[in-house]
């Protein structure tokens, strides 16, 4: 068998080193990186601490794609030559290139210290500190480059960047105009350019910048990526996904594409969808933060709370002071009545609330729940106004509205907009008034924004109103537009700050005035909204400087409601429920979110009290009832006193309702139609009168039905008041007595009456707007009362 010959590398070195090292430099130039490596591999044989030597093996190693041995060369040099500026930086560069940035700040500073003037080493230094999180440091090292260097566009984009991310959103368009300035062409400059735009809320320029980073680099992922979040911002989601998909087709970050696309479905309502997408995000990063918040908010819709609690809970394994995992994960605690840890997450929601307030940004805590577990209106307002701010910025630049010339005896042409034209509480209550309105002097126009639910009760809507427009597919500015066409009057948004708002939409002022109504029980905080359609009760006047509307007084209540609701017929029977043949029964069909510990400890005070009673609960999720069985126990009360019930169609519900001796209505965020549907049944309603508008809500209910001896002023009243009734079957049927009486002769239930209260505040404020004058509050009195209806 013939000998081999030894590999290259093992051969003694033989010729002259310093043209072998010549020759290393020229193949390194040349860029042969393997044929460098092996002369150098040769030439350390002989000259092991050769500095040139080792410098050069570790660029070559570098370029070759071994960079085990680029850092273990470079790590010999600079063992050997501390203050080797080049071989610090160089060095660096690869430790950042792993990640190791600790590491590779260390070396970089010290290479800044020997050679402060290398711009380059300077650059690198800063990305490291920022990837450290030392964004302030990284800034500084990049203003101190860009001072010797004002010429050089990599540290202006860079400049640009790290002023951004610390919210100097001007300083960031000045650094980021200067880089493009030096590079037109630049498509990174060009996209971060846009990033800046769209943050200082110059949607249009965005886009066009964007666009043209697109016609230099038709594929560029990350130009289709921030054009789809544009796209996003105003409400065109099949541009949006469009754009995605391209990034993706474009080797786009599958985690953030994938998330965004599920954004999307998400804000479609398409929950299934959305999952789908999150679980794309998660095979790409399993853990990742943003993706798992996201796909909590699905499973939370899906009423999944348990699963909604582990994604939340993971993000903030990652990220423990996660802005948005936090208040979610609060909500969750709130639904789930895991009453221990929503106590413990509480301060933390409030501190981050305060924190983006104070910042002038939109809070991440929604604005119902503040509704559920603060007391303070200021509070509500504060929120409302900066979300209600956040949608005018993403709206951008209002319509302007051509001149309208209306003819004597012309109809008024009303605009509903709403999520929930379909089988949700906003319609239950609604729909009988838009059957009733005056259609002699007002024409009923209803905007949908909502899912297609195939339901009755949407039927009902849709055959109810003049026209019926589902503009869920329409941006935000088309869907205004085709309001300003239609030549609505007055907009009535029902939405406002409840799920699937788009308030981008009446932000663009596509109508003469606009309202707020019903959805959401508070201020929009909307300088776009000329009214709140409201009462006395639930906003007192003297809460009025909280509201950024001017008042729209109805006389009596401000809530509709349908005269015609059907009840299932027949009797139903305790036993077909788990409710006991003989026994009080108190009822709460409040979703879960809305019982507080100090009202449940009354509640178990009134069942001990009361031996043979039993409280009738609405499992809204899966996870409340062992909770709040749990905390039953805690108190003395056997868990199975507590029942719950599944909630079957409204009609049934009503039914079976009547089953209920006395419901018992939640403190800081009462029932709404929860407490019509109990009066509607027969069954009173006690409540306590609170401090802000959704804590008001039972009281002027009560009050339009003749029962305000239900409203409570403290939490004794409500007990007391409670157990009477419990323990005097004679006082309770002379609530009850009266309540039946009162259903068909007082206002509360009377559908006409209110819509003809409401079409005479619509009538005034339109009165203002003819008259060219401004907004004001509007206070209607109530019509003579008619005799006793039948229903």
């Amino acid at each position: 068998m013939n000998a081999k010959a030894p590999p290259p590398e093992t051969k003694p070195v033989s010729g002259d080193p310093s043209a072998l090292f010549d020759a290393a430099v020229r193949a390194f130039s040349e860029g042969r990186a393997a044929d460098a490596c092996r002369q150098c591999k040769i030439l350390l044989e002989v000259a092991a601490d050769n500095r040139d030597v080792l410098h050069l093996y570790a660029a070559a190693a570098a370029m070759s794609g071994d960079t085990r041995t680029a850092i273990a060369a470079s790590e010999r040099l600079i063992k050997l030559a501390p203050d080797h500026a080049e071989g610090r930086r160089n060095l660096g560069a690869l430790l950042a290139n792993q990640n190791r940035h600790a590491e590779a700040r260390a070396h970089l500073e010290a290479a800044a210290k020997l050679a402060p003037g290398h711009i380059g080493g300077r650059l690198m230094l800063a990305r490291s500190l920022r990837r450290l999180g030392l964004a302030e440091e990284a800034k500084a090292e990049v203003e101190t480059a860009t001072q010797a260097a004002p010429d050089n566009a990599e540290a202006q984009l860079l400049l640009g960047n790290l002023r951004l991310q610390s919210g100097d959103r001007e300083g960031a368009l000045r650094a980021f105009a200067r880089a493009l300035a030096l590079r037109p062409d630049h498509v990174e400059t060009l996209v971060n350019l846009g990033v800046a735009l769209r943050a200082s809320r110059r949607s249009d320029e965005a886009r066009l910048v964007l666009r043209r980073a697109l016609a230099l680099q038709p594929g560029s992922a990350s130009a289709h990526f921030n054009l789809g979040t544009l796209a996003l911002d105003g409400g065109a989601h099949e541009e949006a996904i469009g754009h995605y998909r391209t990034a993706l087709e474009n080797g786009g970050d599958a985690t953030s594409l994938h998330r965004s696309i599920g954004l999307v479905h998400l804000l479609r309502r398409d929950r299934e969808a959305a999952i789908a997408e999150f679980k794309l995000a998660l095979a790409a990063a399993p853990e990742d933060p943003d993706t798992l918040v996201m796909m909590g908010d699905a499973l939370s819709e899906l009423r999944r709370v348990a699963e909604a609690t582990d994604c939340f809970r993971r993000a903030l394994a990652k990220v423990p002071r996660h802005p948005q995992a936090i208040p979610r994960l609060f909500h969750q605690a709130l639904q789930a009545c895991d009453w221990e840890e929503a106590q413990r997450l509480k301060p933390l929601v409030d501190a981050l609330t305060d924190e983006a307030l104070a910042r002038g940004d939109a809070p991440e805590e929604a604005a119902f729940l503040s509704l559920a577990h603060a007391e303070d209106p200021a509070r509500h307002a504060a929120i409302a106004r900066a979300l209600s701010a956040q949608a005018a910025r993403r709206a951008g630049t209002p319509l302007v509205l051509a001149d309208r010339s209306r003819s004597e005896g012309q109809r008024l042409k009303l605009g509903y907009l709403s999520a929930d034209f379909r089988n949700h509480a906003v319609s239950q209550l609604l729909v009988r008034t838009l059957e009733l309105h005056d259609r002699s002097q007002f024409e009923v126009w209803a905007y949908s924004t909502g899912p297609e639910d195939r339901s009755a009760l949407r039927e009902r809507v849709r055959d109810g109103v003049d026209a019926f427009i589902d503009i869920r597919e329409l941006d935000h500015r088309s869907a205004a537009e085709r309001i300003a066409k239609d030549q609505v009057d007055i907009l009535i948004d029902l939405t406002l700050h409840t799920t699937g708002a788009r308030l981008e939409i009446p932000a663009l002022r596509p109508a003469p005035v606009q309202m707020g109504w019903l959805g959401f029980p508070g201020s929009s905080g909307g300088d776009f909204f000329d009214y709140l359609l409201t009462d006395r009760i639930v906003t007192p006047p003297e809460q009025a400087p909280l509201y950024s509307e001017q008042l729209a007084y109805l006389p009596e209540t401000f809530q509709p409601n349908d005269d015609r609701q059907p009840i299932a017929p027949g009797r139903a029977k305790r036993s077909e429920y788990g409710l006991p043949e003989e026994g009080f029964v108190f009822c709460s069909f409040n979703q879960a979110y809305k019982i507080e510990p100090v009202l449940f400890d009354l509640w178990m005070e009134l069942l001990r009290e009361a031996p043979d009673s039993v409280l009738w609960l609405h499992r809204h999720n899966e996870t409340a009832p062992a909770n709040l069985q749990r905390e039953a126990a805690k108190r003395g009360v056997a868990p199975e006193r507590l029942v719950f019930a599944d909630r079957p169609e409204k009609p049934v519900h009503l039914r079976r309702l009547a089953l209920a001796d006395l419901a018992l209505d939640t403190r800081l965020y009462n029932g709404h139609t929860t407490s019509s549907d109990a009066l509607w049944a027969g069954v009173p309603v006690l409540t306590i009168r609170g401090g802000h508008y959704a804590a008001r809500v039972s009281a002027s209910v009560l009050a339009a039905i003749g029962l305000p001896d239900l409203v409570a002023g403290d939490l004794e009243t409500y007990r007391a008041t409670a157990l009477k009734l419990a323990r005097d079957p004679a006082a309770l049927a002379n609530v009850k007595a009266r309540l039946a009486r009162n259903r068909t002769s007082l206002p509360l239930f009377d559908s006409p009456r209110f819509t003809r209260h409401l079409e005479a505040v619509y009538r005034a404020a339109w009165q203002r707007r003819e008259a060219n004058l401004p907004p004001a509050p509007i206070d209607v009195k109530p019509l003579p009362r008619t005799p006793a209806r039948h229903g």
